[in-house]
């Protein structure tokens, strides 16, 4: 390719992670350059995360850590003050609409300051299909071909799946909601309805929101398997880093025995357990990395939960709402697993079984999927990534948590051979490195995956 002819990149995903790596792609070209951004929402730059219309629903961290360059911290607080959001401060948790904004509103700042060579074509529609030879030609829903010489899946995150029970009949009644950020069914929901919340995390804590921001009256049942909610942010000193990625433990045994040793021991200093839980993050990619891979399974059969909850903490404001409810009777939370449903015209039975006990049977109107999203790549229902499975274009990380990727973004093909025109960032890398799908990970990997395709 001549230094005259325009590099055409296809970016298939508007939300942040596509959003970046078109802004930095913008930003740095130093070459004639086309984006094609295609994404079926007409508004980008917002995705499922920051694609919310509520004002409950905050950010999981405050403002000063989420600028969209890790070389401006500032940059969002910028932004904030400069729109009349003079409240707001370092320490706040700004609604996630706002933040859904601001990346709108840095997408367009790297339009305007772009050189002259660089351009963006937003293509508003679904890629079903890729064709892979000297140029990739992405097949749409709508029936276009768009050619170009390299992709970026920025796909983020997909839809739960539904948990596993002996008679999945259930999971096509209309009382059944199998992604929380389906449109509308919210707006549908009786006042005075019971209804059950599969899973306790971040999602199922959003729809708590939103409940209560309708004024919701009716029980809300939160089964999970072990009980546990997100821990609460507080305000924290910086602790100091301990666990090396030189010389890291090799076994989940060591690395937890360390780290419980290293709370105790800060906590005798005056520490919060969150100081020594963030003073960790800038080692946790390169100590996943040097876990064998039995370790890693272990890892992710017995400690997974515990490190979410309280590694993805919430802000006080949504805890605070969460306590209350729950003292009032209106939330009540069960360590269980889902046995089955019976459904009537006039409700459904939840039956679950609790940790070490009998069975209950739970009478609710809705059942709401609140669990985390889909990461085995075998099981997603979508149809790019089925038909790149079929193809062998694409293979599921051997963990079936995301896929194989390379260091530098590349996806590996069936028989992990390297692609040097398919590359991935965010969620399908949590495989290959664990802590991929928070700002700071996500915005660093957009600059460096920019830099690697304009070379």
């Amino acid at each position: 390719m001549s230094n005259n002819q325009s590099l055409v990149i296809a970016v298939i995903g508007g939300g942040f992670s596509g959003v970046m790596v078109a802004v930095n792609l913008l930003l740095s070209t130093p070459r004639p350059l086309v984006v094609k951004l295609i994404d079926n929402q007409e508004v980008i730059g917002q995705g499922v995360a920051y694609g919310t219309n509520r004002k409950c629903h905050l950010l999981n961290v405050p403002a000063e850590k989420m600028s969209a360059f890790a070389s401006d911290s500032k940059h969002f607080l910028r932004w904030l003050h400069n729109q009349g959001f003079s409240e707001i401060d370092a320490t706040t948790f700004v609604p996630r609409q706002i933040y859904g904004q601001y990346i709108q509103a840095v997408l367009h700042e790297a339009l305007k300051n772009a050189p002259a060579w660089a351009k963006l074509e937003h293509f508003q529609t679904e890629a079903i299909s890729l064709n892979v030879g000297n140029k990739v030609n992405v097949s749409t829903k709508n029936g276009e071909i768009i050619e170009c010489d390299r992709v970026v899946l920025a796909l983020g995150n997909f839809r739960s799946a539904n948990p596993p029970v002996n008679d999945p009949t259930f999971y096509q009644s209309q009382r059944y909601i199998n992604w929380a950020w389906s449109k509308n069914w919210l707006d549908k929901l009786p006042a005075s309805e019971s209804v059950v919340l599969i899973g306790s995390g971040l999602t199922g804590l959003d729809v708590v929101l939103s409940l209560h921001q309708q004024e919701h009256k009716g029980k809300i049942h939160i089964v999970s398997r072990r009980g546990l909610q997100p821990q609460v942010h507080k305000s924290i000193s910086p602790y100091h880093s301990f666990l090396k990625a030189e010389q890291p433990p090799q076994t989940i045994r060591a690395l937890f025995r360390d780290l419980r040793q290293e709370v105790k021991s800060a906590a005798s200093q005056g520490y919060d357990w969150r100081s020594v839980i963030d003073a960790l993050r800038p080692e946790t990619q390169a100590i996943w990395q040097n876990l064998s891979i039995n370790e890693k399974r272990r890892f992710l059969r017995h400690v997974r939960i515990y490190w979410d909850v309280h590694r993805h903490r919430v802000a006080p404001e949504i805890a605070q709402v969460f306590t209350q409810l729950t003292k009032r009777g209106q939330i009540i939370s069960y360590a269980a697993r889902i046995q089955a449903y019976q459904e009537d015209g006039d409700g459904v039975n939840v039956i679950i079984r609790k940790r070490c006990s009998s069975e209950e049977t739970l009478r609710v109107g809705f059942v709401i999927n609140c669990t985390g999203p889909q990461s085995n790549y075998r099981r997603i229902e979508n149809p790019l990534i089925k038909e790149l499975l079929a193809e062998g274009l694409i293979r599921p990380h051997p963990l079936n948590l995301g896929l194989d990727v390379a260091a530098n973004g590349a996806l590996l093909d069936a028989t992990g051979k390297i692609s040097v025109q398919l590359y991935t960032l965010g969620p399908p890398k949590i495989g290959y490195l664990w802590e991929t799908i928070a700002v700071p990970e996500l915005r660093k990997q957009a600059q460096e995956l920019a830099e690697e395709l304009l070379k």
